[in-house]
């Protein structure tokens, strides 16, 4: 290639593209026991664990709000570790992800993506209370995999050197990420204050300040070892750039990020290696690698050696070490060539195309220049099969695998297994191929051998003649019957699963369906002999004609002379029962509001009827339906806009049926409360004399918590209270915590004995 098409972009990643990070935490007292996450499915490279007993159970306690949501989301220090991240345990030979709830939602998790050294990529989920551990240097990690923007992608690079040192690592939260190192110098977290105030509420004033006669550090020491773990910070939050400067430092692993890193942004499975030609020039004799961004998408990336082409605009072609906007372009088919190749524009983000004039490559705006792509190396059918497998352009269609001819084929049968056959071209064994021979198709596989039965190719499925080896296409002919099922092929042999075929339709194992009553995709057909029933089907024992469209779709019944029904009329068919409504349609699947006479009286009344192909017409229980709630009885509800109670909890329903829970409700451990309407209550709330605090979720707060802040001279103090277990407030009482006793007045306010 000229040298000045090739001009090399000298280029930092961004922090944000890139960086790399691991951790692990050391204990105050004790070496800390992990635990290892039994579902996590572990290699050589990662492991998940949970961090031993004592932070186990204080990451499992309810909520209980050590530190207020507002800090939680803007402070950015080491007082914050454990009300606000989880440090990892620092250990040589490891780097890991920690992730930490503020709520305490056991459920919380972070999905994040994994390239291992050795090419493997794979997502890990980390919950709230567990880290990652990656013990393999080179491997990169996405922490916002599922990003659709290039920018908010954060690529963490693990280098030698930090898994040596074993100081470093970061801590994902609802709402920031913390980097980290480690630190032994024993300064303490928030949580250190808050148990030391717990524990020793007489060594503080009224105004919340530590009496001068006490020692700080004398009354932490004194507290259960448990605490003081907690109360003890082991690391300090830093800038990314202390993270960042290991591989900067390091550049044989800089190289291997730039190399590698195309595999967390792109999907190296639906690569495409290929000469490009543009016009009547080759852009380079070297071979291009054309990586899809992901399926669904037309963005690529277009990689040659270690380098990506560029998008930026001027004189020369221009090629980066990494990936950014620039190096993210569209490929767009185009109108054929006039041999009928397919050909493509290369688009860079501001619309400009990948042009050559004069023996100059450059991307331009001028539509004037040539910007017909080829990939000369591959032939129609190979690239129209790999845009089947990603382009949007594409997402309809199925690959087709037509197969080379060959001026010397000569099948020949095995000398020991005359039902084996095996392709040559003059003498040459035929491997991996498609083979055309006298209109029929045929593989040969990696030892030319033509395979016969049941294949699976890049997704689609093909059945193969045992007796002539041929790939068979069609559902009209003979081959179509395989073990006593006709099944649905098209014409390029690939089966049918789900397909109709005229009044034919095949189910998911591409087998047509012979007989009897379906539904397909919501509407009911009634299958004989493989095809549709059309116009009319009576049941003279039951009373009714059946009515179909001329697609075979079931739209209403009548009685035997073709009269309205006038009565809610309930029909077997096949085991299955259908229900048509007063005016001969047919009953929808799904809630429906109908209307009948009342028990006491001929006035109508509204009810909720619950109707589904496979369950009936009869269903009796619970079901959630587009997020909303109904019950039902022998497929009936009756009350609206009034209360029911069902299996212990009273429910309102609403006009529409809906369910609504009233009263308490315990999920996750965590207590909540509805009103009569089923409105989920916040803030105090008094309940059957008794008083509550829910907070912004809903969550009613348990233990110790305080509301209003500031500080209420000269008889409240500060706004503390202390809910039981069922999340009613010490009120009007003294009561002994933690061998401690408080008086609690009449609105709940903490005070001493």
């Amino acid at each position: 290639m000229n040298e000045k098409y090739k001009k090399r972009i000298p280029k930092v990643l961004p922090v944000g593209i890139a960086m790399g990070i691991l951790f692990s935490a050391t204990p105050l007292a004790g070496p800390l026991m992990e635990n290892k996450v039994k579902a996590d499915v572990d290699t050589a490279a990662t492991i998940i664990t949970t961090f031993g007993e004592v932070y186990n159970t204080f990451l499992a306690e309810p909520f209980g709000e050590w530190l207020d949501e507002t800090s939680a989301k803007s402070l950015y220090n080491r007082g914050l570790e454990n009300s606000a991240y989880i440090a990892p345990t620092f250990q040589k030979g490891e780097f890991g992800i920690t992730v930490f709830d503020y709520y305490k939602d056991q459920n919380f998790s972070k999905k994040v993506k994994i390239a291992y050294a050795d090419g493997k990529i794979e997502y890990k989920t980390i919950k709230h209370g567990q880290q990652l551990r990656i013990k393999q240097a080179g491997t990169i990690v996405d922490l916002n995999p599922d990003e659709p923007e290039l920018s908010k992608h954060n690529l963490l690079y693990i280098t030698q050197k930090q898994l040596d040192e074993g100081k470093t690592g970061f801590a994902l939260t609802n709402w920031q990420t913390f980097y980290l190192e480690s630190s032994n110098e024993g300064h303490y977290t928030n949580l250190a204050d808050k148990f030391v105030r717990q524990a020793f509420p007489g060594a503080y004033t009224k105004g919340g300040v530590l009496d001068v006669r006490y020692n700080f550090r004398d009354l932490f020491n004194q507290l259960p070892e448990d605490k003081r773990k907690l109360g003890t910070a082991t690391s300090e939050p830093v800038s990314k750039d202390v993270l960042w400067n290991y591989l900067t430092s390091d550049s044989e692993a800089l190289a291997d990020f730039y190399d590698q890193s195309v595999n967390l942004l792109a999907d190296t499975k639906l690569m495409l290696e290929t000469v490009i030609t543009v016009g009547n020039s080759v852009l380079d004799d070297k071979p291009y690698q054309i990586i899809p961004i992901k399926k669904g998408s037309n963005k690529v990336v277009v990689k040659k050696g270690p380098e990506y082409l560029s998008g930026k605009e001027g004189t020369d072609l221009q090629y980066s070490g990494s990936i950014g906007d620039d190096e993210i372009l569209e490929l767009a088919p185009i109108e054929n060539s006039g041999s009928n190749e397919l050909q493509f524009n290369l688009i860079n983000k501001n619309g400009a195309r990948l042009t050559v004039t004069n023996n100059r490559a450059e991307f331009t705006t001028d539509k004037e220049r040539p910007s017909n792509l080829r990939f000369t190396a591959k032939n129609n059918n190979e690239l129209r099969n790999w845009l089947v497998d990603w382009h949007p352009s594409k997402v309809n269609e199925t690959k087709k695998h037509e197969g080379m001819t060959y001026a010397g084929l000569e099948f020949k049968t095995d000398a020991k297994d005359t039902s084996i056959w095996t392709a040559y071209d003059s003498g040459k064994l035929i491997t991996n191929s498609w083979i055309e021979r006298n209109g029929s198709h045929y593989y040969a596989d990696s030892s030319g051998i033509l395979l016969k039965g049941w294949q699976e190719f890049e997704g689609n499925t093909y059945y193969f003649s045992p007796s002539s080896n041929h790939r068979v296409k069609g559902s009209n002919g003979s081959d179509s019957l395989i073990d006593g099922k006709l099944y649905n092929f098209n014409d390029d042999g690939v089966l049918q699963r789900s397909s109709w075929d005229n009044l034919g339709y095949s189910d998911a194992s591409g087998a047509f369906i012979e007989e009897g009553l379906k539904e397909i995709d919501n509407k009911i057909y009634y299958f004989k002999e493989t095809y549709a029933t059309t116009n009319e089907l009576r049941l003279e024992d039951q009373g009714v004609i059946l009515h179909f469209s001329d697609k075979g779709v079931l739209e209403r019944a009548t009685d035997l002379n073709g009269k309205a029904l006038n009565r809610i009329t309930y029909i077997t068919l096949n085991e299955k029962q259908l229900v048509f409504e007063k005016d001969g349609s047919i009953r929808k699947n799904g809630v429906s509001k109908i209307f009948l006479p009342g028990l006491f009286d001929e006035k109508d009344q509204p009810v909720l009827v619950y109707y589904s192909f496979e369950e009936g017409p009869a269903y009796t229980g619970w079901k959630e339906i587009d997020g909303k709630k109904y019950h039902f009885v022998g497929g009936k509800h009756y009350t609206f806009d009034g209360h029911e109670p069902i299996d212990g909890k009273r429910y309102y329903f609403n006009q529409d049926g809906e369910a609504k829970l009233t009263g308490f409700d315990k999920i996750n451990n965590k207590i909540y409360y509805y009103n009569d309407k089923g409105e989920m209550q916040t803030g105090w709330q008094e309940i059957d004399g008794k008083w509550y605090y829910f907070d912004e979720s809903g969550a009613a707060k348990i233990g110790w918590f305080e509301v209003g802040g500031g500080y209420h001279f000269p008889y409240y103090g500060y706004f503390t209270y202390y809910a039981k277990e069922d999340g009613s407030i010490y009120t009007d009482t003294t009561v002994e915590i933690n061998g401690k006793t408080y008086n609690f007045d009449s609105h709940g306010h903490k005070g001493y004995k």
